[in-house]
């Protein structure tokens, strides 16, 4: 019974974390005349690939390492692991609660889509489409829990919906990963749209 207890909890607290991530992060506790490092491996002793200034902010945090130590983050162009004992979380809530901004984009075809929420304002960016204006539905937005997904419809030039989900995401043309897959549906056409979101300021 205690062995099916500590497996229960150890499920649960996996899924909490899931759920936790992607958050943004500051960086904390390092000296003015010194870096953060970004490692190539979660682990103290691996090659360095970049760095973070003392006090930046911004930083997107996708994933944990298996000891809970090290943050998944993005640099120059590719993907590598931070110390979270120096980066401090800004966010206060979750990607699925309707609040934080984020901006979805993907390749074949190239697109980008910026939603400002909380408010209730989109963009929609395509290569040979130019842009416009959309606006996502008020109210809740509706989410899952298990797995966690969020719904965003909108409507204006083009009616559809967004659907945000946790998991780690490549953009298949640069080695950076991401902590949000998006699926772009719109109303009336039969070809759907994939790519990665991230959380944006």
């Amino acid at each position: 019974m205690r062995y099916l207890l500590a497996l229960v909890l150890m499920i649960f607290t996996s899924a909490a974390l899931a759920q936790e991530f992607p958050a943004l992060y500051r960086v904390a506790g390092v000296a003015d005349d010194d870096v953060l490092n970004i490692r190539a491996e979660p682990g103290a002793g691996a090659p360095i690939i970049g760095s973070f200034r003392p006090g930046q902010r911004g930083i997107e945090v996708m994933a944990l390492s298996e000891n809970g130590r090290w943050g998944l983050v993005n640099s120059d162009g590719r993907a590598g692991w931070s110390s979270l004992h120096y980066l401090a979380r800004e966010s206060v809530g979750s990607w699925r609660d309707g609040q934080a901004p984020l901006t979805c984009f993907g390749t074949e075809p190239f697109w980008r889509m910026p939603i400002f929420l909380p408010t209730h304002r989109a963009e929609f960016h395509a290569a040979g489409e130019g842009g416009f204006e959309l606006v996502t539905d008020t109210g809740t937005l509706p989410t899952t829990r298990f797995p966690p997904t969020l719904a965003i419809p909108f409507s204006g030039t083009r009616e559809g919906v967004v659907v945000v989900s946790g998991g780690l995401c490549s953009d298949g043309m640069s080695d950076m990963s991401y902590g949000l897959q998006a699926l772009v549906y719109w109303r009336g056409d039969t070809a759907g749209l994939s790519g990665c979101c991230r959380l944006t300021d």
